[in-house]
Protein backbone atom coordinates (compact mmCIF):
# COMPACT_ATOMS: atom_id res chain seq x y z
CA UNK A 1 0.00 0.00 0.00
CA UNK A 2 1.40 3.68 -0.51
CA UNK A 3 2.82 5.33 2.52
CA UNK A 4 0.94 8.54 1.50
CA UNK A 5 -2.79 6.55 1.10
CA UNK A 6 -2.31 5.10 4.28
CA UNK A 7 -1.69 8.11 6.03
CA UNK A 8 -4.76 9.66 4.85
CA UNK A 9 -6.63 6.14 5.72
CA UNK A 10 -5.20 6.57 9.11
CA UNK A 11 -6.10 10.37 9.38
CA UNK A 12 -9.68 9.70 8.43
CA UNK A 13 -9.51 6.88 10.68
CA UNK A 14 -8.74 9.26 13.72
CA UNK A 15 -11.12 12.00 12.79
CA UNK A 16 -13.80 9.37 12.79
CA UNK A 17 -12.82 8.07 16.79
CA UNK A 18 -12.71 11.35 17.62
CA UNK A 19 -16.00 12.26 16.33
CA UNK A 20 -17.34 9.29 18.09
CA UNK A 21 -15.91 10.91 21.07
CA UNK A 22 -17.44 13.81 20.92
CA UNK A 23 -20.55 12.35 20.70
CA UNK A 24 -20.47 10.17 23.68
CA UNK A 25 -19.14 13.18 25.36
CA UNK A 26 -22.63 15.08 24.64
CA UNK A 27 -24.50 12.41 26.55
CA UNK A 28 -22.76 13.62 29.77
CA UNK A 29 -24.05 17.19 29.51
CA UNK A 30 -23.33 19.65 27.27
CA UNK A 31 -20.05 18.88 24.80
CA UNK A 32 -16.69 20.41 24.60
CA UNK A 33 -16.66 20.29 20.79
CA UNK A 34 -18.90 19.76 18.10
CA UNK A 35 -18.91 15.96 16.09
CA UNK A 36 -17.73 18.52 13.07
CA UNK A 37 -14.68 19.68 14.96
CA UNK A 38 -15.85 23.52 15.56
CA UNK A 39 -16.39 25.29 18.50
CA UNK A 40 -19.27 25.45 20.23
CA UNK A 41 -20.92 28.14 21.90
CA UNK A 42 -22.76 28.04 25.57
CA UNK A 43 -26.37 30.27 25.50
CA UNK A 44 -28.88 30.58 27.74
CA UNK A 45 -32.13 32.07 26.41
CA UNK A 46 -35.02 32.23 28.81
CA UNK A 47 -37.96 34.59 29.19
CA UNK A 48 -36.85 38.01 30.76
CA UNK A 49 -40.44 37.52 32.61
CA UNK A 50 -38.94 35.36 35.10
CA UNK A 51 -36.43 36.83 37.90
CA UNK A 52 -35.92 33.23 39.47
CA UNK A 53 -34.39 31.19 36.40
CA UNK A 54 -32.28 32.51 34.43
CA UNK A 55 -33.52 30.29 31.16
CA UNK A 56 -32.44 27.48 29.40
CA UNK A 57 -28.91 26.23 28.70
CA UNK A 58 -28.26 25.18 25.22
CA UNK A 59 -25.30 24.82 22.61
CA UNK A 60 -25.00 25.84 18.79
CA UNK A 61 -21.83 25.27 16.60
CA UNK A 62 -20.20 28.44 15.35
CA UNK A 63 -19.79 26.59 11.73
CA UNK A 64 -24.00 25.69 12.09
CA UNK A 65 -25.08 28.40 9.51
CA UNK A 66 -22.41 26.95 7.25
CA UNK A 67 -23.58 23.17 8.05
CA UNK A 68 -27.33 23.87 7.44
CA UNK A 69 -26.56 25.35 4.07
CA UNK A 70 -24.22 22.43 3.06
CA UNK A 71 -27.29 20.09 4.17
CA UNK A 72 -29.17 22.09 2.14
CA UNK A 73 -27.14 21.71 -0.83
CA UNK A 74 -27.07 18.17 -0.41
CA UNK A 75 -30.91 17.52 -0.31
CA UNK A 76 -31.53 19.66 -3.52
CA UNK A 77 -28.26 17.41 -5.28
CA UNK A 78 -30.50 14.04 -3.60
CA UNK A 79 -33.72 15.32 -5.20
CA UNK A 80 -32.34 15.98 -8.46
CA UNK A 81 -30.53 12.56 -8.58
CA UNK A 82 -34.16 11.05 -7.54
CA UNK A 83 -35.97 13.53 -10.73
CA UNK A 84 -33.64 11.82 -12.84
CA UNK A 85 -33.96 8.43 -11.41
CA UNK A 86 -37.31 8.41 -11.73
CA UNK A 87 -37.50 9.92 -15.31
CA UNK A 88 -35.36 7.04 -16.21
CA UNK A 89 -36.43 4.06 -14.57
CA UNK A 90 -40.92 4.97 -15.27
CA UNK A 91 -40.05 6.21 -18.80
Amino acid sequence: MDPAEDRRHSKRQNHHINMLGFVADSEDGIPRRCPCGGRLINEVRGKEDYDILPGKRFFTCKNYEEQVKILNEKVYDLTVQVDTLEKVCFD
